[in-house]
């Protein structure tokens, strides 16, 4: 029962990776196992195959969880892909006053470090919109293994997975605004691309390896200056994402995207209210 119980949390935190704006390391911590799962991250194999009976059914569950829904996320980019796009903008949006709430748990003013980090971050993206202005929007860039690729999906791969495991960061939201979320879902992932799940396995493991052990000391050392931080890089992507999808005419489908990044919104605002009093 407990390993069943290990391999739907999986399936959660699987889930909630692929989707952006939504954190894996959120659902660890919902169902009480984040403590655990910080431990059981390291290089020390000795740790590892004591934790086995806990790392297997919860790694088969992850796997089940973002194969389940990379292909869900495929068809709806596919079919819908102004309001989904928009869906992550409402996400992100939504999301902003709980990533601000944990920036200032510890000190309630901010520091000059903290806008600053903040300001970097968002310039940074606003300078890639312009740079990346003629590509569309999250499209698939690399489909065959070069030292280009390899080198783009290993570095995307370990900032993502480094971000997944912080609560209430998104690493798919972090792909997407490094151009780098269908490349690695529906590129690799759905495609099964063998070459190409080389350097995504490899970034995912140092990501969690390294990532998570670099995360902890920022966040340890850096607190505030580290959300800020995030945020400005989660303004920027709402930038982006506005950015590289123009409205040009008011019409149903530009509408309907409005009403589904205005419903996003208010769910996780309204999801992330209980975690913002925590935060306080």
């Amino acid at each position: 029962m407990k390993k069943i119980r290990l391999v739907l949390v999986g399936i959660a935190m699987g889930v909630a990776n692929v989707i952006p704006g939504v954190s894996g390391g959120t659902i660890a911590i919902i169902f009480n196992i984040y403590d655990k799962l910080m431990e059981c991250i390291t290089i020390n194999i000795k740790t590892i195959l004591k934790n086995l009976d806990f790392l297997i059914p919860l790694g088969i569950g992850v796997v089940i969880g973002i194969l389940g829904l990379s292909k869900v996320m495929e068809l709806l980019f596919l079919h819908y892909p102004l309001q989904t796009y928009f869906a992550f903008i409402g996400i992100i949006i939504g999301s902003l006053p709980l990533i601000y709430s944990k920036a200032i748990s510890d000190n309630k003013k901010l520091s000059v470090s903290s806008i600053i980090a903040f300001i970097a971050t968002l310039v940074l993206m606003i300078f890639l919109s312009f740079v990346n202005a003629d590509k569309e929007a999250g499209s698939i860039l690399f489909t065959t293994l070069t030292p280009m690729s390899f080198i783009a999906i290993f570095g995307s791969m370990a900032v993502a997975t480094a971000t997944m495991i912080i609560p209430g960061i998104s690493g798919s939201m972090l792909l997407i605004v490094m151009g780098m979320y269908q490349t690695i879902y529906f590129g690799v992932i759905n495609n099964m691309n063998i070459p190409l799940l080389i350097p995504t396995g490899l970034g995912a493991a140092v990501g969690l390896l390294l990532g998570a052990k670099l995360i902890s000391f920022l966040l340890k050392k850096f607190h505030q200056a580290t959300y800020m931080g995030i945020m400005g890089l989660l303004v920027g992507s709402a930038y982006q994402l506005f950015y590289f999808n123009k409205i040009s005419a008011l019409n149903f489908e530009v509408i309907s995207a409005i009403v589904v990044m205005v419903i996003m919104a208010g769910l996780i605002y309204w999801s992330s209210l209980s975690e913002m009093k925590e935060s306080k």
